[in-house]
């Protein structure tokens, strides 16, 4: 055996321990940040959530095709989340899970390589994320062909359908932010998506670009052509990937004192402050104030390729106001996300301020961020769907009424940590039910009545103001719950 064989094989050999380590990481990381076996149960979660749906969609009648590519809407969809977590900085994950010594970042201390470090952390993510979540996901088929000798080869083809949208949906992410690494301006990038699905629409193309990404319903041709595409751009993204960008340092005005100034009235003193601390840390972050937008536009942008797809297979258009109202609203979510990301409750005990005087702020910062957040795809969906009157009226009803029951319900179930009960089996099944109590019912009636009749638009108008009312009573009540729980230690 020659010297350049021993190191090669040293080279493999160290990569699959690398790999193990990472993986073994990632599962102790999980169970330990949320809960152990609570983290444990999320998979069971997911699979009677996703068999569930499935069952009660084929009871109304959707066609086996819509279920089957909405599934591949989430795959795609959890798929472009989950390609950010390579490239998230280690002080940002301080803040939101506290001082971790992680396996990533020892490029910075040992001699590893940081593109082939985090090409095997990306690799462990789409298998890992794969198996915990994906594959109860594709439990679904199970529901779809029936029970047989055959089903268990119809969900590992539907997994494997599925894992490989998860991973393209991961290549597609790691490629923008690559990109980014090379001083390409965000606006350029955001542009470039953004024409990009314009055009789509504007052609009438959708329908064969989303083929490619549902393997399973598609030609074997088309299921190589997205493998071969998702390894060309994950490998294309490594070698364009810089390790060493940073944010150039940049000098800051005195911002504070006038966000101050321009809040409103009710949110002065100690409130204000608080209020325009959110906003500088979001402004200041990588992505600043465009991340909330950018995760709205995502969601209206697959939303609006799944209407398509099943008003081509059932001839069904919902109402846009009623459908996009109830949907977008859960920005709400994602816009709390983006404002408490790089905070945590300890770190205000230093300050003359209460627990409930922070989450006052945060709701405060949470309208004026999410706002203009929900307003603008919003519009672009009625306008392109061409919504009638009332039906856009009863639409926007429902996204403002939705939006703070959403928000409401987040912050009462996870406090600061909205992120952390996405993994965690107890608080997502109580967030889930929330949810599907308001927008399940509002989108049945979007299917249904269209477009919407006097009394049905009233009946949603109220049910609006209702849900809005009782998140705002959630929000308010948020505080003094977290102050509380804080003060015992849980």
């Amino acid at each position: 055996m020659t010297r350049a064989t021993t190191a090669r094989s040293r080279d493999r050999s160290s990569t699959w321990r690398l790999f193990a380590v990472l993986f073994r990481e990632e599962w102790r990381l999980h169970t330990r940040l949320f809960g152990g076996w609570r983290f444990a149960l999320f998979p069971l979660v997911i699979a009677v959530l996703a068999v569930g749906a499935t069952v009660a969609l084929q009871a109304t009648g959707t066609a086996d095709g819509t279920i089957v590519t909405g599934l591949h809407v989430l795959a795609l969809g959890f798929g472009l989340y989950s390609g950010t977590a390579g490239f998230a900085g280690s002080d940002m994950l301080e803040n939101v899970f506290g001082r971790l010594s992680l396996v990533l970042s020892t490029s910075t201390t040992l001699p590893l390589s940081r593109r082939r470090l985090l090409g095997v952390f990306l690799l462990k993510d789409a298998l890992f994320y794969a198996i915990a979540f994906v594959l109860p996901m594709a439990l679904s088929n199970a529901a779809l062909v029936g029970l047989s000798a055959t089903t268990p080869l119809a969900v590992a083809t539907l997994w494997l359908s599925l894992s490989l949208v998860f991973a393209a949906g991961m290549a597609l992410t790691v490629a923008m932010i690559a990109v980014r690494t090379r001083g390409v301006p965000t606006w350029a990038i955001s542009g470039a998506v953004v024409l990009g699905l314009g055009g789509a629409l504007a052609t009438g193309s959708t329908e064969s670009i989303w083929a490619v990404f549902v393997p399973i319903e598609g030609s074997v041709g088309n299921a190589l052509g997205l493998v071969a595409g998702t390894v060309l751009v994950s490998v294309g993204s490594l070698a364009l990937y810089d390790p060493t960008y940073g944010r150039p340092s940049r000098t800051a005005s005195d911002r504070f004192a006038r966000l101050s100034d321009a809040l409103p009235a009710s949110a002065d003193g100690a409130g204000g402050a608080l209020v325009s601390k959110t906003l500088l840390d979001l402004a200041r972050s990588s992505g600043g104030v465009w991340k909330p937008f950018v995760s709205a536009g995502i969601l209206l942008a697959l939303v609006a390729a799944l209407v398509g797809v099943v008003e081509t297979i059932t001839g069904i258009v919902p109402a846009p106001g009623i459908f996009f109202g109830g949907v977008l609203g859960l920005t709400a979510f994602t816009t709390y996300n983006w404002l408490t990301q790089f905070d945590s409750l300890e770190a205000y005990l230093a300050y003359p301020v209460s627990i409930a005087d922070v989450f006052r702020a945060k709701r405060t910062a949470f309208v004026l961020v999410g706002a203009p957040t929900v307003a603008v795809p919003y519009l672009a969906a009625v306008l392109w769907f061409e919504a009638t009157l009332v039906d856009a009226v009863v639409g926007a009803v429902l996204l403002a009424g939705y939006a703070l029951y959403y928000y409401g319900l987040t912050v009462y179930i996870a406090g600061f940590d909205p992120n952390e009960f996405l993994f965690d089996a107890v608080r997502f099944s109580l967030f889930t039910l929330g949810v599907g109590v308001a927008l399940v019912p509002t989108l049945v009636v979007g299917f249904v009545v269209v477009p919407p009749t006097g009394t049905v638009a009233v009946a949603l108008g109220v049910a609006g103001v209702v849900f809005g009312a009782v998140g705002l009573v959630l929000s308010s009540r948020a505080g003094p719950r977290w102050e509380e729980r804080s003060r015992v230690g849980e």
